[in-house]
């Protein structure tokens, strides 16, 4: 299964009528709608509906299958010129259809299931035969187009659809963005619809980390959490956690890769810390050294990684560390796996020279 990395749009074939359809592009903020339309040669003239003229993105607004010469907003109407006739496409955004993303995963059984909210501010029901994912960047600066009087002109839809949402299915990339296609969803009712668009299963690892400056502190208090490796390009979003039905908290879901590490963390845990011993080596003006040793005990009956990250603010850092350890730029990173009732002590020195 795959999933997307950064923003998520969703691509709509929606059914109108017996003949015609429309297709959609849904981004978090607006949504690019692509309408059929027939033209005779010369001229054509559009009269969008209020609540859809509300909501156009100024400059956004063309046809699509013709050579437009020019274009004319006047008394709640659009009138384009152009070159050639026959089947086309009326495109534009639109800010009435929108989506937000969140997450739900069960830490005991690793089941993670992701979810679109879109909002069908359109007035109407949409049927849709086809939704797609897209993920990536889609910056939008444009304010809305002229203001536009009610049309006269009403959109009968045929409402029909599959009451399952299979998971979507990866169909490739282009232009900087991913897409996942999804056959036949149910209706987008007007207001907000739920959707399932991911379901898989992870390894949730309960993680305590430390990460900041160099402690000289007799304890370390370790933030708590879960990490494990995305199973398909994630959205960010946020994650509702739990474990055997109990609500653990909210989390925040950082854009990911297809296998990257995920760090989902949810504040304190009182039995995370580990205990300090530091000896000065050294205690001058221009130089300092200690020798540090870190305690650290699982009383939990699951595993728990344990992450250090410590940085040292000095001119000249000197770091003499055991193998299990990894030199930063700024300091080290240390990460040690846990069984229950397992302890383990970390020791190194440093000399800070200023």
């Amino acid at each position: 299964m795959k999933n997307p990395l950064k923003i998520i749009g969703v691509v709509l074939v929606l059914v109108v009528g017996l003949t015609s359809s429309q297709e959609a592009f849904i981004y978090p903020g607006f949504a690019e709608v692509h309408e059929p339309v027939r033209l005779s040669g010369g001229s054509w003239t559009w009269f969008p509906e209020a609540d859809l003229a509300g909501s156009l993105v100024d400059g956004t607004v063309r046809l699509l299958g013709v050579d437009e010469l020019r274009r004319v907003w006047r008394n709640g109407a659009v009138t384009f010129y152009y070159r050639g006739s026959g089947d086309a496409q009326l495109a534009y955004l639109t800010r009435n259809l929108t989506y937000g993303l969140h997450y739900e995963l069960d830490v005991d059984t690793g089941v993670l299931v992701g979810w679109a909210k879109v909002r069908n501010g359109l007035g109407r029901p949409l049927t849709i035969t086809r939704l797609t994912f897209v993920a990536g960047e889609v910056p939008l600066r444009s304010g809305s187009a002229p203001t536009m009087e009610k049309s006269a002109r009403a959109l009968a839809l045929d409402v029909a659809a599959s009451d399952e949402a299979p998971a979507p299915v990866y169909v490739g990339s282009g232009g900087g963005v991913y897409r996942y296609v999804l056959e036949n969803p149910p209706v987008l009712e007007p207001g907000v619809n739920e959707l399932p668009f991911l379901r898989a299963s992870v390894q949730p690892v309960y993680t305590w980390r430390y990460q900041g400056g160099f402690a000289r502190g007799d304890r370390l208090a370790f933030l708590r959490g879960y990490t494990f490796e995305a199973p398909a390009r994630l959205a960010g979003g946020v994650v509702n956690l739990r474990d055997a039905g109990v609500f653990l908290g909210q989390a925040g879901l950082q854009n990911s890769a297809m296998g990257a590490r995920v760090q989902l963390w949810l504040g304190a845990d009182p039995e995370g810390r580990a205990e300090r011993r530091i000896e000065v080596l050294k205690d001058e003006r221009e130089e300092k050294a200690y020798r540090v040793s870190t305690a650290v005990r699982n009383p939990r009956d699951v595993p728990v990684r344990v992450e250090v990250e410590e940085y040292f603010n000095a001119r000249e850092v000197e770091l003499k560390l055991p193998a299990s350890a990894e030199r930063t730029p700024q300091g080290y990173r240390w990460m040690v796996v846990l069984q229950p009732g397992e302890a383990r002590t970390f020791a190194y020195t440093v000399t800070l020279r200023y």
